[in-house]
């Protein structure tokens, strides 16, 4: 999304490299943190000049009237990068442009006066440009996913698969390959979970990696004792065995029945560090346990699906 082009609402655009000519622009209803008010206020700042974009953060600052709120959950969200200010810089900057003299009692009194504009048009000191670090690209995924809650760029799986491979994990598409019965150890970023009140207390989990998505089937008893990793878990690692349906079907029905959830969301907090098992150069740490206390390890027997 882009503070000078993105609406409040998702839109549709031309884009002619696009399959049907059509691309998806996310609007800045996405934004974590930011007030409807305040976007509306940006986005009449911009047609107000007829389209005129914002040349940096204190420019939106000034233009919009927004607050110190709405300057950083936009900049978190990357939104400035147009502007040539990346979200580290974006952030840096919406903390000056929020402290800055157009705050001041006085200069809101005199908001539409031209010592108004003098003051807001330069700073009260020149200061050097802070020499900022760039984000690494596991800081990058989790920022967007704290902000936006989705990345367009690498899926975080992709960076963790070097980790997940020397634990002996699995990925969605060996639930299309393997032969039914066959055990895998299958981790996934949670989409969505179910419990329709037909099902007797059994749980749908959809998880997605680099490759796709895969349907965990997840029997009553499992996720009673199972259940912080099913309710609290933003990555599991699900153990069971492979199911096929392909009776009646167009096409092929593949979902695992799991016999154990484990939760292992700290390897999603390690991308934000700059070494560690996210850039797979150290040895895993101990990781969560299981139910019972249990650590869990790759090759551990599957617990019995009921």
């Amino acid at each position: 999304m882009d503070v000078n082009v993105s609406d409040w609402n998702s839109t549709l655009e031309p884009e002619w490299e696009s399959r049907g000519g059509l691309a998806l622009r996310l609007g800045l209803r996405l934004v974590t943190g930011l007030p409807e008010a305040e976007a509306q206020a940006l986005l009449r700042a911009r047609r107000a000049r007829n389209g005129a974009p914002f040349a940096s953060v204190e420019d939106a600052a000034i233009r919009a009237d927004v607050g110190r709120r709405a300057l950083e959950a936009l900049a978190a969200a990357n939104a400035f990068v147009a502007t040539g200010s990346l979200r580290r810089r974006a952030v840096w900057d919406a903390a000056v442009a929020a402290s800055g003299p157009q705050q001041l009692p006085l200069f809101a009194v005199a908001r539409d006066t031209a010592a108004a504009a003098m003051a807001a048009s330069a700073p009260l000191m020149d200061e050097p440009e802070a020499a900022l670090p760039r984000q690494g690209e596991g800081e990058e995924v989790v920022d967007d996913y704290r902000a936006t809650g989705l990345r367009l760029a690498r899926h975080p799986m992709a960076i963790l698969r070097p980790a997940l491979d020397r634990l002996g994990l699995g990925d969605t598409r060996q639930l299309g390959s393997l032969w039914p019965d066959a055990r895998i150890c299958l981790p996934g970023v949670v989409l969505l979970r179910q419990r329709p009140g037909t099902s007797k207390g059994v749980v749908f989990l959809t998880v997605e990696d680099e490759f796709g998505t895969g349907n965990l089937v997840v029997f009553a008893a499992i996720a009673e004792r199972d259940r912080p990793a099913l309710l609290g878990a933003h990555l599991l690692v699900a153990e069971g065995r492979v199911e096929r349906v392909t009776e009646h079907v167009e096409v092929p029905i593949n979902h695992l029945v799991v016999g154990c959830l484990i939760d292992r969301s700290d390897l999603l907090d390690r991308l934000s560090q700059r070494s560690g098992e996210a850039s797979g150069r150290s040895a895993p740490s101990a990781g969560p346990t299981r139910s019972g206390g249990r650590s869990w390890e790759p090759e551990a027997q599957v617990a019995s699906e009921p």
